[in-house]
């Protein structure tokens, strides 16, 4: 099998748009080929720790490494978790290095967001992880009715 068949097997082709719904309904078809919820809860896990990362608190907790760590780990989480949506072949590594990302966002980044972003970041690795494509089910050929003439030759 060629690598371009193997392609046309993993991802078929969009269906055809129609007058309605056309956009809709090629958005789910590509959204069904690919991690999309695992990938997008770990982005928006990244993203949270970013945004308390400095936020205009006193309850901030810097608690571990400062300086690069604390940007670093949320930063790679959003790259992550755009690669899982862009990038499904390579899902399983992604996943994997988003997990060991949340947990480590713990002591990186204000306890990995308060909680809430490291466990949304944990959720989509699991989620993204555990994603398999749905296979479509094969047309049965269809069967011609065989000429019945009642059991009389016909000439």
């Amino acid at each position: 099998m060629t690598e371009h068949e193997e392609g046309a097997l993993l991802f078929p082709e969009a269906p055809a748009p129609e007058e309605h719904g056309g956009a809709r309904r090629a958005f789910r078809h590509w959204r069904r080929t690919r991690p999309f919820w695992g990938g997008l809860l770990v982005g928006l896990g990244g993203g949270e720790m970013l945004a308390l990362y400095h936020a205009a608190m006193k309850v901030t907790i810097h608690m571990g490494m400062y300086g690069l760590a604390g940007y670093a780990v949320p930063v790679l989480l959003v790259v992550l978790g755009l690669c899982l949506i862009f990038d499904p072949m390579h899902r399983t590594f992604y996943s994997v290095l988003s997990l060991l990302f949340a947990v480590a966002s713990w002591m990186t980044s204000n306890l990995g967001g308060f909680l809430i972003g490291m466990l949304l970041a944990m959720v989509g690795a699991s989620l993204a992880f555990g994603w398999t494509e749905a296979e479509q089910p094969e047309e049965e050929p269809v069967r011609q009715p065989e000429n019945v003439t009642g059991g009389l030759p016909t000439a």
